[in-house]
């Protein structure tokens, strides 16, 4: 299992007698995740809950103790946790302790109330406390909930992220969540930076769940922690700016999230190179981190790129993949910087800063140039509402996930999935790819398939005649004809037997695939149907739930398709589906 760094540059060669800026991604890949069942890190988790007053409101404390009671039974027996709950008072609900007996454990979460006022930093050292008296697990995390501000005991911002430092230099990060409009965003964010951690923000008590989940999978799925990378910039060629925002530690290095399966991590580096006459190396970039045995490991990858004569540049085009990174970090930028105007009071600028880039980005066509410029239009929406602090978490929160934690993906599924299922004809949609759910000899039966053909014509039967089979999860290609998508992505879902014939993966892999060939193929938006929920029989919560999930982990790790939408034919089909979105989708 190794770890690669792949350096890609702007253009693949520098021009010869003359100064160049250039944009580089550093792109660290961690090995996809095993086939066959390994080891997982052991886990040691210190739960921390706000159970202040406001938490009774909109069913928080609800969701919580959900989420909460979610985390623990994905717990294996040998991993350890505990649970501390906060208002004014705090209390170790659940002291430190092997995951056994988990009914009677999670019946004493499910008991929690909400109080009075919120004394978080108490709170959050206890759960420390709990986490580090015992540092035998392999990862060793707090996980803190909150929907409120710091009012009781340590409030300064500067002193509770330098507690959280100190604790994680002792190998115990923290991960913070912040839910509804309330709470202080910079605390939380800075303690997460600080901690080796992770921030989110939460709109929606119901999120609670889904993130938790995401946090556990991504704890599972660690194989190294406390990453860092150093840029060597090679004779006097000059680093003129890191795009992402990033920590730097005590040496100088840039911190780094930790590496997991499957999820690589992209830092966008400006590099500014004097006048060169033959090739030569031009930064060196030295990773670092610590497995999950506790060894230190190291690699590094130098830049070197061919100097080639003016008029043969052209010959190297531009790198869309660099362009389109560049742009969402300059969008991060912007959303950074409409956060100090906010704070400034100058709601008209920071309105500004936003519709700008929107049109710059709107300018510079790519996958992600649709959602991105549709988040920026929301941001711009609730300045005119006057919704000040949703906007200012909103814009802060997907600043951060795009800049400083993982920037590979889409920051935000709202807009990835086109903001929300949609009532609709799949056949009349006006993304670049649809999918239709057909069977192994792609035939026009079924409701889905016939709208499809008719819509498209004859020559769509012809296709599909010519490609003969497709089996069950797998995908295949035709052109749209006279429909308005450019293409037609064919699928075999499996017909439901009660789950016991491996359903729920198959449909899995119909998505997988069918994103998978839209990516390689350069389709930047593709509407799906709700596969499976007809006459295949599946329960349509279910289908819902395996859509939303599946097609999450593809878009947080991937920009090659920049809108995914969700085309419902009925009403309840299409509540389903909205429930199901508004618990991933974040």
């Amino acid at each position: 299992m190794t770890v690669q760094i792949n350096l890609i540059p702007l253009r693949a060669a520098i021009c010869a007698h003359q100064p160049t800026t250039l944009d580089v991604i550093v792109r660290i890949v961690p090995p996809p995740a095993p086939a066959t069942a390994i080891a997982r890190p052991s886990l040691n988790l210190g739960f921390v809950i706000d159970r202040s007053g406001s938490m009774s409101s909109r069913h928080k404390i609800e969701y919580a103790r959900e989420a909460v009671c979610y985390a623990i039974e994905q717990l294996l027996p040998s991993d350890r946790f505990s649970v501390t709950i906060f208002d004014d008072q705090v209390q170790t609900l659940i002291p430190s302790t092997l995951a056994h007996h988990k009914a009677s454990l999670t019946r004493l979460v499910k008991q929690i109330q909400p109080g009075g006022s919120t004394a978080l930093h108490a709170g959050w050292v206890q759960g420390g406390i709990q986490v580090s008296q015992l540092l035998t697990a392999e990862l060793n995390r707090v996980i803190l909930l909150s929907d409120g501000l710091a009012n009781v005991g340590q409030t300064n911002p500067d002193a509770i992220a330098t507690d959280v430092h100190g604790l994680a230099q002792r190998g115990v990060s923290i991960s913070t969540l912040g839910l509804g409009d309330d709470y202080n965003e910079d605390l939380l964010e800075a303690m997460a930076r600080s901690g080796d951690g992770n921030y989110y923000y939460i709109a929606d008590a119901e999120q609670l769940s889904s993130i938790f989940e995401q946090e556990l999978q991504g704890l599972m799925a660690t194989i190294g922690h406390q990453v860092s990378i150093a840029l060597e910039p090679i004779g006097e060629v000059v680093v003129a700016d890191v795009l992402n925002d990033l920590d730097v530690d005590t040496q100088g290095r840039l911190k780094l999230p930790n590496l997991r399966f499957s999820n690589p991590i992209d830092l966008v580096v400006r590099l500014k190179i004097p006048a060169l006459h033959t090739a030569a190396a031009l930064c060196r970039f030295c990773l670092a981190w610590t497995d999950t045995e506790q060894q230190l490991q190291q690699m590094q990858a130098v830049l070197e790129l061919p100097v080639v004569p003016a008029d043969q540049l052209d010959a190297f085009p531009l790198n869309a993949e660099v362009e389109q990174q560049v742009m969402l970090m300059m969008a991060a930028r912007a959303k950074k910087e409409s956060v100090r105007l906010m704070d400034q009071g100058d709601y008209q600028a920071a309105s500004s800063v936003l519709q700008k880039t929107r049109e710059q980005i709107l300018s510079c066509p790519s996958p992600m140039s649709i959602p991105e410029a549709a988040a920026l239009e929301d941001l711009v929406q609730q300045l005119e509402d006057q919704k000040f602090a949703s906007c200012r978490k909103t814009a802060s929160a997907q600043s951060y996930q795009r800049s400083s934690h993982r920037s590979s993906g889409h920051s935000s599924l709202i807009y990835a999935f086109d903001r929300g299922p949609q009532l609709g004809d799949i056949s009349q949609q006006d993304t670049a790819a649809i999918v239709n759910s057909t069977d192994r000899a792609l035939s026009d039966r079924g409701a889905i398939s016939r709208a499809i053909h008719r819509a498209a014509g004859s020559q769509l039967r012809e296709a599909c005649r010519q490609i003969g089979q497709c089996s069950v999860g797998a995908a295949v290609m035709t052109p749209g004809f006279n429909l308005q998508a450019y293409r037609v992505i064919h699928t075999v879902c499996p017909t439901w037997q009660g789950g016991s014939q491996d359903e729920e993966a198959l449909l899995a892999e119909c998505y997988r695939n069918c994103l998978a060939l839209a990516a390689r193929q350069a389709l930047h938006s593709i509407a799906f149907p709700a596969i499976g929920t007809g006459g295949h029989g599946f329960p349509i919560e279910l289908a819902a739930r395996i859509a939303f999930e599946t097609v999450s982990q593809f878009l947080l790790s991937h920009t090659a398709i920049g809108t995914v939408r969700f085309v419902c034919f009925d009403q309840t089909t299409l509540q389903h589906y909205q429930s199901a979105f508004r618990r991933i989708a974040g």
